[in-house]
């Protein structure tokens, strides 16, 4: 058959086919879509001379040499081909932060290399393109079945990563476009090329990396595509009703009702957030009918462990129209809770342990029913309707008062104290005993003191019995803890307005780490122990410092920023941990510790960001832009996120808040207060993005603040929240004695920045008794400014930003 004739065969089986594939079910077309293979009548051969390639997004796929086989149809759809051979792959995002990021991963912001292998996958007109370009080239298909056979054991196991997206658009009215390119790259080994239209950001380049013992998606870039319409929420939660009995075994067995919007129409399956260590038993409609589902499909509950997923996909039996409103029920068991020794239980999945839809940014009423062994503690998101003994378990009832992005619970024998405030109370709980690995840690340390030799005891090993010392129990911490809270949360209503919550529960639990939910802490175990039990543990005096001082101020602060002001999406998500971290700050502050000062903390932040970590090729400051977010930590970078978005983002607030202060007002904060404040008012309950943010500053900027004139912050969020690096400086000046006083002349150079960057940069005298002299702002344009001014002494030494108004380093 010519090439042309099957082209157009195929084109015209094509309708009829579609609505033929309706009379499937969802989990017959995700197992015919699976099994589909190379069609061996369908091989395509291309030669030097031919020019075949696909653009898609801001890539060019050339296929300039090999064989190229297309997927056997299914209801007349072709969609996929592989392809082995020789090819290239050109790609240069226009984005300025995305080409530093190319740069970063691949040496320079263009991925241009060539590839051996591609396995791609599609729903868009990727078939109809290379068979045009075959007809034209005059390639006419070949059968060989051998080729195909090479691809089979590949094929088994790749095609179910791709089998859920091109389900998606099987099942729904108005389909967008997906193109997947799996190829094995000559320089950098496997990798992905994305254009997705169901994404937020379409387009995207990375791959799976190695580094030690842990495995990173490395996104090399991910944007827009210019002209594509945005992608809203197909769906949207308005109300969770959450019944959960947790077993004596710690497992869990729930119920959960969801009632859902459908925001655009047209569309039929929903993506639900559900941990891998749950097992959906069934999910049903308002008509109490089953309906398929997908979960972690094909897998047992070890291979979840491993290689699973926390998604739940749900396939409606028919598309809801636009503003329709349903209700789904679940009904799910596993074990979510952690025992981690000495009765010391946790929340694992505190994200997914209840089918969410939606992102941060997306607000519902909770309802919460819990049943639980009667001699455990619970405590939950929301405010406590009644909680009573039933038999051997104890029932209780929560109900938020305010819309919440997400709930969560904690348990465990604890020993509790509460604190009551004006307009709000705090329950504080914490378990008598530590975690085992914590009581192991402090068990080796308290075992044996190294002491000098020849003191106490044998000479030869230079060490004594130390007498045994009692475990600490995080329950002592209980009121002082209490007490701390409630002073920082009357401090930040200052900034932040009212407390939004009437009860806040705090909890301990193990690890490093800790979390803020609506009216919920979590707070590492590290936050309960005195600094002499933390020394024990291993923790160097910058660690006792950041769980004291820090972290539990940090989540009290979410109770604003991130519960009540929202984010959507990875590139936003900086403003509410920024805005965290410098209130928690402030508080520190206000203990009058002379060793843990603002300017102590915003140093250490300093030194983190310009400081190579252990591994790396470039300082964290040059890593990537605060707007890159979680994709910061990487194979190159583990832990950059932790440094640039908490370190980076506090100094950022602070440079705000510096510009925006009245020296000489009755409140020298007010402009700052006032911004935060209209934030919290302007987008409570809902996503503040970073382009919400520089109009909000707008609003209240000083005249000092226009650099650029036209009364507009672009150059600071240029700088500052899209860009990379640390400006360095260094002056060199003349004085020299006028009529009207010292005449100051000099140069100031900027380093370690692009040559576009620009900042105002205080100089201050220092005098011949060392007393310090504000003489001018610099605005430094470029690596050389020259300045001149007039000072009433002579100044000894020029000081730039003694006051730390400008995250800067100098020498």
């Amino acid at each position: 058959m010519r090439v042309g004739a099957k082209f157009i065969a195929l084109w015209c089986l094509l309708a009829p086919a579609i609505s033929a594939a309706t009379d499937r079910t969802p989990h017959e077309l995700y197992d015919a879509l699976n099994a589909l293979r190379i069609d061996p009548a369908a091989v395509y051969h291309i030669a030097p001379a031919n020019r075949i390639e696909l653009r898609r997004g801001d890539a060019i796929l050339s296929f300039d040499e090999g064989t190229l086989a297309f997927f056997s149809p299914l209801d007349g759809q072709i969609t996929g081909v592989v392809f082995a051979g020789r090819g290239h792959a050109l790609a240069l995002p226009r984005d300025p932060v995305e080409k530093q990021q190319m740069g970063y991963f691949l040496g320079a912001p263009v991925l241009d290399q060539e590839f051996f292998t591609a396995f791609i996958r599609f729903t868009d007109d990727t078939a109809n393109d290379l068979l045009r370009q075959f007809h034209a080239a005059n390639i006419l298909p070949q059968v060989d079945s051998s080729s195909a056979g090479l691809w089979e054991p590949a094929l088994a196991k790749l095609n179910q990563s791709q089998t859920l997206r091109i389900l998606f658009d099987r099942f729904s009215l108005h389909p967008k476009p997906y193109f997947y390119a799996g190829l094995e790259g000559a320089a950098t080994g496997f990798f992905d090329v994305v254009l997705d239209m169901q994404r937020q950001e379409p387009f995207l380049l990375g791959q799976f990396h190695k580094a030690g013992a842990n495995t990173f998606y490395d996104v090399w870039t991910a944007h827009s595509i210019p002209g594509a319409p945005a992608s809203p929420p197909a769906f949207h939660a308005l109300s969770y009703s959450i019944d959960t009995s947790i077993l004596p075994d710690n497992s869990l067995a729930a119920a959960a009702s969801v009632r859902v919007r459908a925001e655009t129409g047209g569309e039929r399956i929903l993506v639900f957030e559900l941990s891998r260590a749950l097992t959906l038993d069934k999910v049903t409609n308002d008509k109490d009918e089953p309906l398929p589902f997908f979960q972690n499909e094909g897998m047992s509950l070890q291979e979840r462990s491993v290689r699973g997923n926390d998604y739940l996909d749900v396939v409606l039996p028919e598309a809801p129209a636009r503003n329709q409103e349903f209700t789904l029920r679940f009904r799910y068991h596993g074990n979510v809770i952690e025992n981690a020794g000495n009765g010391v239980l946790f929340v694992g999945a505190r994200e997914s342990w209840y089918p969410h839809l939606g992102d941060s940014a997306e607000f519902a009423s909770y309802e919460l029913s819990m049943h639980w062994p009667r001699k455990l503690h619970l405590l939950a998101t929301g405010t406590k309707l009644d909680e009573h003994e039933d038999g051997d378990f104890r029932v209780g009832h929560w109900k938020t008062d305010k819309p919440a992005s997400v709930a969560g619970f904690n348990l465990g024998e604890y020993a509790t104290t509460s604190v009551v405030s004006s307009g709000h109370n705090i329950d504080v709980y914490a378990n008598r005993q530590l975690e085992q690995s914590l009581q192991n840690r402090l068990s080796s340390e308290s075992d044996v003191i190294p002491i000098p030799p020849g003191h106490f005891g044998s000479a030869s090993s230079g060490h004594a019995v130390a007498p045994m010392q009692s475990a600490p129990s995080p329950a002592d911490a209980l009121k002082q803890l209490g007490k701390e809270i409630d002073s920082s949360i009357r401090f930040y209503e200052t900034f932040n307005g009212p407390f939004p919550f009437h009860n806040l529960s705090v909890s301990q639990i193990p690890g490093t780490f800790a979390q803020g939910w609506p009216g919920l802490l979590y707070l590492s175990t590290f936050s309960f122990l005195t600094s002499e039990a933390q020394q024990r543990a291993g923790l160097n005096t910058a660690g006792q410092e950041h769980y004291t001082e820090l972290v539990p101020y940090h989540e009290v602060a979410h109770q604003w920023w991130g519960n009540i002001v929202g984010w959507s999406g990875y590139r936003d998500q900086w403003i509410d941990e920024g805005i965290a971290n410098y209130l928690a700050l402030l508080f520190a502050d206000t203990k009058k510790n002379p060793d843990h000062t603002l300017h102590v903390w915003l140093d250490r932040f300093r030194q983190r960001l310009t400081t190579k970590s252990p591994g790396s090729t470039q300082t964290a400051g040059d890593t990537g832009a605060l707007i890159i977010g979680t994709r910061l930590n990487s194979s190159k970078s583990p832990d950059a996120y932790e440094q640039i978005i908490y370190c980076k983002g506090a100094w950022i607030f602070h440079m705000l808040r510096e510009m925006l202060r009245q020296p000489g007002g009755r409140n020298p904060d007010a402009r700052f207060i006032s911004l935060l404040q209209s934030l919290v008012t302007k987008y409570a309950y809902r996503a503040l993005s970073t382009d919400d943010l520089q109009r909000e500053v707008e609003a209240v900027m000083t005249p000092g603040m226009d650099l650029e004139g036209g009364r507009s912050m672009q150059w600071f969020f240029e700088e500052w929240v899209r860009g990379t690096g640390i400006p360095h400086y260094r002056v060199e000046f003349t004085a020299h004695s006028t009529e009207k006083g010292y005449l100051v002349r000099g140069k100031l150079y900027q380093t370690g920045v692009p040559r576009s960057f620009i900042a105002s940069v205080p100089l201050y005298a220092k005098g011949s008794a060392g007393n310090k002299t504000f003489l001018a702002a610099v605005v430094a344009a470029g690596p050389e400014t020259s300045f001149h001014f007039l000072a009433p002494t002579p100044p000894h030494k020029l000081i730039i930003d003694p006051q730390m108004t400008l995250l800067c380093t100098s020498e």
